[in-house]
């Protein structure tokens, strides 16, 4: 049922995404992790997707209710591999923290989906800014991605 109802989630952002303006924006910091942050708009619904390359993966993010804000969150994960080809036997941890607050969050293991996609449920008590740092393994493969997000 759960697996029904995020795949509900994914095609409704997909056709969101494909019938709005998109304004994408590129950072790239010192490690050479070049991450990208697409903003689509609409007007009753924003949403937010984080794609990185992560070690031998590329990795998207995605919040649910996006943006994020306190209270419980379905966080999403996108696993793909070097060639794009989604990544179906991952093990996929996110380790959580609020730097303004010096405290860390929850850890939490993103349970698979069948599609190369990863979620996992938690509660983001405060609001504050937070990180997510989406650790992935697969075989002998590794990668990890920071995500930063605002909780109001």
């Amino acid at each position: 049922m759960l697996n029904r109802f995020i795949a509900a989630i994914c095609i409704a952002c997909t056709l969101t995404a494909c019938s709005s303006k998109s304004d994408t924006s590129n950072t790239s910091n010192t490690s050479g992790t070049t991450s990208t942050t697409s903003t689509t708009n609409t007007t009753s619904t924003t949403s937010t997707t984080t794609a990185q390359h992560a070690g031998d993966f590329t990795v998207a993010t995605q919040f649910s209710p996006d943006p994020p804000k306190q209270g419980p969150e379905t966080i999403t994960v996108t696993v793909k591999d070097a060639g794009g080809n989604p990544v179906k036997s991952a093990t996929v941890k996110i380790v959580t923290d609020m730097p303004s607050m010096t405290m860390s969050g929850p850890t939490l293991r993103a349970s698979s989906n069948g599609d190369g996609t990863y979620s996992a449920q938690t509660n983001l008590n405060y609001a504050t800014q937070w990180t997510f740092d989406v650790q992935i393994k697969s075989g002998a493969k590794t990668g990890h991605a920071v995500v930063k997000a605002d909780v109001k």
